[in-house]
């Protein structure tokens, strides 16, 4: 495989991982508030952070780091929402 399949590869392969966040964006917003759907979307924008091609892309690298910030906010709301909301055992 010579450097431009390499490079082809390596941008459907960003381009997949970017589809893939907006899908499960989109399911958030439309309505599937669960703390797992956030979890996957905080994995997905980590694994678009560590993509080698967002090293000569630094407005997305910031994006997806202002992203991944509120994303992780999320999450940490919809657990602790979550834990709050555990029936508590009653002992009498």
């Amino acid at each position: 495989m010579d450097e431009a399949e390499t490079a082809v590869g390596s941008q459907v392969e960003l381009t997949r991982l970017h589809a893939t966040t907006c899908l499960l964006m989109t399911q958030f917003i439309n309505g599937r508030h669960c703390p797992k759907l956030s979890q996957q979307i905080v994995s997905q924008l980590g694994h678009l952070l560590s993509h080698p091609q967002l090293d000569t892309r630094p407005d997305s690298r910031e994006l997806y780091q202002q992203l991944l910030m509120h994303w992780q906010g999320v999450t940490q709301q919809l657990i602790a929402h979550r834990q709050q909301q555990r029936p508590t055992a009653a002992y009498h």
